[in-house]
């Protein structure tokens, strides 16, 4: 092989690490938004499930006629079925919860393992 061939080999050798190492660092960057997205999102639905408990306290207060929003539409309901449905919407969400944390501990160990990859170069 001769000087000029050798020089074109490693300099083809050169991009294709780069083009590598860019691609891992786009891939990381992914990783870190859709990390971000899911801790949002799991933070919006902690909100949800503490408004709902809230809610449940207020009717357990309630005495009298209870109502509840049927959409734009003020219905009147019974404080079980009002306790039903809230319930229901609850464990709804406790289990979207558990879901987006196990997607959130599975996307910071593919980080933390694509970290330690990184420093190995």
């Amino acid at each position: 092989m001769n000087s000029k061939a050798i020089k074109s080999y490693k300099s083809n050798i050169h991009e294709v690490f780069f083009m590598a190492d860019e691609d891992k660092q786009i891939e990381f960057q992914s990783m870190q938004q859709q990390l971000q997205l899911i801790m949002l999102q799991k933070q919006q639905m902690k909100l949800q499930s503490d408004e709902i408990d809230h809610a449940l306290q207020e009717v357990e207060k309630a005495k009298g006629d209870t109502y509840r929003l049927v959409g734009p539409i003020l219905m009147q309901s019974t404080k079980d079925e009002i306790v039903k449905d809230l319930n229901e919407r609850k464990s709804s969400l406790e289990s979207r919860i558990t879901i987006m944390e196990k997607q959130e501990e599975r996307l910071k160990k593919q980080l933390s393992d694509s970290r330690k990859t990184g420093e190995r170069r």
